[in-house]
């Protein structure tokens, strides 16, 4: 049960692609023109806001929950201290 549930979890192995081959020489001038087309678009300007808001908005709601986690647990234990109390 442990060995099908660990394959299924597992993640897959990536394969390298023929056309990624990073020892060729074409490669690395297709990512210094990769690069080039970055720079002269601004992605790097505009994405990284967008990712860093959508960062800080998640890191925000899993504080959120993670606070309200720990308030109705303590909630919970006070309600259960009265409720123990009156008997």
């Amino acid at each position: 049960m442990f060995r099908f549930l660990s394959n299924l979890l597992h993640k897959r192995r990536v394969r390298n692609d023929a056309l990624l081959d990073r020892s060729s020489d074409d490669f690395r001038m297709q990512n210094a023109q990769f690069v080039s087309f970055l720079q002269k678009s601004g992605f790097r300007y505009h994405q990284l806001n967008r990712h860093d808001k959508s960062k800080r908005l998640k890191k925000l709601v899993s504080a959120l929950v993670a606070c309200s986690l720990v308030v109705g647990l303590i909630w919970v234990v006070v309600e259960s201290a009265q409720a123990l109390e009156l008997f």
